[in-house]
């Protein structure tokens, strides 16, 4: 029923694991040139890689409060940490309250 935004955050969750896999390599391989224009090289591709990285956490956060927002039961979190009857200020706390959720606000 509302699976657009599950699997955009499930793409999310994937894009950010492997722009930041990116981001470590090209830093990584950065520190290791003698050459000054290939190691500005490196470093301007982990620094691409680090703000994809960062777009999509931010995209994967987004993704989570509309979920837990409009009551998306059928996505796990949502079931086991909100409820309707929740007023808004317990509605938001929500979003760290479960492990996922702790993990993707410490990702900031």
């Amino acid at each position: 029923m509302h699976y657009f935004i599950g699997n955009l955050g499930h793409f999310l969750v994937i894009l950010s694991f492997i722009a930041s896999l990116a981001a470590f390599f090209a830093y990584f391989k950065a520190t290791g040139k003698e050459d000054i224009q290939e190691k500005e090289a490196w470093l301007q591709n982990g620094k691409i890689s680090f703000y994809v990285h960062a777009l999509a956490v931010l995209g994967i956060s987004v993704t989570l409060f509309i979920i837990i927002a409009n009551h998306y039961f059928e996505y796990h979190y949502a079931y086991s940490h909100s409820d309707k009857k929740l007023p808004t200020y317990y509605l938001i706390s929500t979003f760290w309250n479960g492990q996922e959720g702790s993990f993707l606000l410490w990702m900031f």
